[in-house]
């Protein structure tokens, strides 16, 4: 009562003020647009401020176009906010002010008394808004407590749940929160809550907090400089996340999609104080939308709290997993080490099933025809020698199958293409990254820098992978010493991130679906593990660790090549360090790469599991692994790491492709996971391993009047049915005499079948000359085509 008693005096006190300067104002009326209509007075609205401390007003005047008008004479006017109470503040004609009385030199300022100032200035007659001024004893702390009159019965706040909180301000153990004014609010992590302080019936040193999105945040009170102690807060966090097909329902976790058409598909996300038992699943779940293959099928949108999104089919063909997930920074919020929920099986709050992954088969549409690809081929053959360019030319069907030639400043020792963005192929070189926009009119080289020095701003070495947005190139830097990766940004704007890892060369990488983080392989045996949110950590596999690929769910991501007995292992994703979720698995040989199905299969007893190919040369291995996802407790802010095993129920296999052992130039799971495609070292075939009968096939390679094909390198569509092979096709001794680029159809194409075109490069501005290496003068060794990549549709 005493508190809300003193904010109706202070109304009161304000009401005079205005009278009083409304009668000030008569007294000099101004006309025109060149008078003062009116006056802004700065501090504005509520100021707080120390007995014997100073504070600086001015005042301006504008006219009735909103123009300054200089020159005129300000009147300060100041009353106290208590009826029968001196003004604990005085000002001086030129705005210095003093909570209490100036010396007759305007110099020192004497503290007086507390209480509550209020202040307008005055011009040509019109009055400013009132600045309130509380002037108090100093304030030496803060207290947050609860606002409510019941304490709350958990131990955290479900989204949209609200509840209000006090400030309360000490002198010298006095409690003297009534002379302090308006507090203002603030958390150390904004997108956890919102604040209000003006909802009706709050005191001025109140708030009410609404619980926004799933994190932990502190609260902080201040006022007149002083800020409270940190008041811990949390917004309950995700516990489980379910998907379903919308248009399914819960009749299963795939679906088969024509390309160019899409699938919506819907989220329930929990959290751990209502759970799945209560029925209330979260409203605006902030969720992150992955896919395994952006190249078949992604989400425009990859962050929104709708719970739903929509997947589009590209004009590729082929399988791709759908998840959602509960990744930081933006869900989760604050909790460190970083705190990730994936999506998992399990029953709905209405008791229908809900699915941890969709798998999305993408076929061609009854109108369409097979598409076909264009390939863009390089070579590495100028060897970082003074005026050589490296040509980079396009290769697609046809009677004239090139159509673009770039010319590369430099020498190019990786080629890759990013999966969503407008088609840009990024080379790696030791004098820095490159890339070219290959769809513009006129394709151009960008250097990241034009200088190759230094390193860390050129960024040298080669290009490990790329984000599934497109966006982030990881690059090995083999040039400098200590030995670094690059995280190179093409959004703009952002620094390329440059992790030292002395000693080590990294030798693959991959990117988390949902872009939270990237695994690192180095040659010594360890594998880094790198995100935004957690600080770079490290674990030791083996020597021999040669791949490293994502579980289908995000939640992990396999490792090839660690100790024996076990060849795979499986690191999580939600902890730091990565802890070892899986074991036991063995291969013949050491698993030269890894290949998890885009399409979970169903074992002997119709459990799901998820199906992994290893390459181990010469063979190829099968198994299956069952995942389980735990649901988060209810007050634990470390994850718990999911459980991977091999599936028993599955047959595991272990195929010989039949060449004997080999060394593959490319290799890649395609479709929907029912076909490995392998083009090894002088192997003049594509093979072609079907993964559901454990059968090998091949395509023949061959030029006609040429003696052999030895491929160098290989790209495939997404479904297989086309692979572009850059080959030798002729040796005088150890030198290659000709080259070119083998367009082979594996299936039904409708430009042909088999090896059905050799596309030898032509440099027509230059009398059709072979060579891919320009500058290198007459009687140079013949450069031909050993990086080539398919530009995604």
């Amino acid at each position: 009562m005493h508190r809300r008693g003193s904010v109706i005096l202070l109304v009161l006190t304000i009401t005079f003020v205005l009278a009083l300067t409304g009668c000030l104002g008569k007294g000099s009326a101004n006309s025109g647009n060149g008078g003062v209509t009116s006056v802004s007075l700065n501090p504005s609205e509520s100021l707080s401020i120390d007995v014997g401390g100073t504070q600086i007003f001015s005042a301006t005047g504008r006219n009735a176009n909103g123009g300054v008008v200089l020159g005129v004479d300000i009147q300060f006017v100041v009353v106290s906010g208590s009826p029968n109470a001196a003004a604990p503040l005085s000002i001086a004609s030129n705005g210095n002010a003093c909570a209490g009385t100036w010396d007759a030199a305007i110099a020192i300022c004497s503290p007086g008394p507390s209480g509550i100032a209020l202040v307008t200035a005055v011009i040509q007659g019109v009055s400013s808004p009132v600045t309130t001024v509380y002037v108090h004893q100093h304030i030496d702390s803060i207290q947050i407590t609860q606002a409510e009159s019941q304490p709350p019965q958990y131990d955290c706040f479900s989204q949209g749940q609200i509840w209000q909180y006090q400030g309360t301000a000490y002198s010298n153990g006095v409690d003297i929160t009534t002379t302090v004014g308006p507090m203002s609010w603030s958390s150390s992590n904004a997108g956890v809550i919102t604040t209000d302080t003006s909802v009706p019936g709050l005191l001025p040193n109140q708030v009410q907090v609404t619980s926004k999105n799933p994190g932990i945040t502190q609260i902080f009170a201040t006022v007149s400089g002083t800020t409270s102690a940190p008041f811990a807060y949390t917004a309950c966090l995700i516990q489980s996340i379910r998907l379903q097909i919308a248009s399914q329902g819960q009749s299963g976790n795939t679906i088969t999609i024509n390309n160019g058409s899409s699938v919506t598909i819907t989220a329930t996300a929990v959290d751990t104080l209502y759970g799945i038992a209560n029925n209330t699943p979260l409203t605006s779940p902030p969720l992150t939308w992955s896919t395994t293959n952006p190249e078949v099928a992604a989400f425009t949108t990859l962050e929104n709290d709708s719970a739903s999104n929509t997947a589009t089919a590209r004009k590729n063909l082929g399988g791709a997993t759908l998840f959602a997930s509960c990744v930081p920074p933006t869900c989760n919020i604050g909790v460190l080490p970083g705190l990730p929920i994936y999506a998992s099986d399990g029953l709905l709050p209405n008791g229908t099933k809900g699915f941890g992954t969709i798998a999305v088969d993408v076929v061609l549409a009854p109108t369409d025809k097979i598409p076909t690809y264009t390939a863009y081929a390089a070579t590495t053959d100028c060897n970082n020698q003074p005026g050589c360019s490296s040509a980079l030319f396009s290769v697609a069907p046809g009677l004239v199958p090139i159509g673009v030639i770039v010319g590369l400043p430099r020498t190019p020792n990786s080629m890759m293409f990013n999966h969503l963005a407008t088609p840009r192929v990024y080379f790696g070189s030791d004098q820095g990254l490159m890339y070219v926009d290959v769809s513009s009119k006129n394709p151009t080289p960008v250097e990241v820098s034009t200088s190759p020095i230094p390193c860390n701003v050129a960024l040298c070495g080669k290009v490990l992978t790329i984000s599934n947005d497109g966006k982030q190139v990881v690059v090995s830097d083999t040039v400098s010493v200590p030995s670094q990766v690059y995280i190179y940004n093409a959004s703009g704007g952002i620094a390329p991130v440059d992790l030292i890892i002395p000693g080590q060369t990294a030798t693959a990488a991959a990117f988390s679906p949902d872009q939270l983080k990237i695994f690192i392989l180095t040659d010594t045996g360890n594998l880094y593990v790198y995100s935004t949110v957690d600080a770079l950590s490290s674990v030791s596999v083996a020597t021999s660790a040669t791949d490293v690929k994502f579980s289908a769910d995000g939640s992990f991501a396999y490792v090839a090549g660690t100790p024996a007995p076990t060849s795979i292992s499986g690191f999580a994703n939600c902890d730091t360090p990565a802890s070892k979720v899986l074991t036991g698995v063995t291969t013949s040989a050491v698993p030269l790469a890894l290949f998890p199905s885009p399409v979970l299969q169903f074992d002997s007893l119709g459990n799901e599991t998820e199906v992994v190919l290893a390459l181990d040369p010469p063979n190829v291995d099968m198994f299956g692994i069952n995942v389980t996802q735990f649901p988060l407790p209810d007050g634990q802010f470390v994850c718990t790491p999911p459980v991977a095993e091999l599936d028993g129920d599955f047959p595991r296999s272990s195929v010989n492709l039949g060449i004997g052992n080999f060394t593959p130039v490319y290799s890649q799971l395609v479709n929907d996971g029912t076909q490995l495609i392998v083009v090894a070292q002088n192997v003049p075939a594509v093979l072609l391993f079907d993964v559901s009968n454990g059968t090998t096939t091949s395509v023949p390679l061959s030029r006609p009047g040429y003696s052999t094909t030895a491929p160098l390198a290989a790209t495939a569509s997404t479904d297989g049915s086309q692979v572009y092979v850059a080959a030798c096709d002729q040796y005088n001794g150890t030198a290659c005499t000709a080259g070119s680029v083998h367009i082979v159809c594996t299936s039904s194409c409708s430009t042909g079948q088999g090896d059905y075109q050799q596309v030898p490069y032509a440099n027509v501005n230059q009398e059709n000359n072979p060579n891919m290496c320009n500058g290198e003068g007459v009687g140079a060794p013949l450069c031909l085509p050993n990086l080539i990549a398919i530009e995604p549709q």
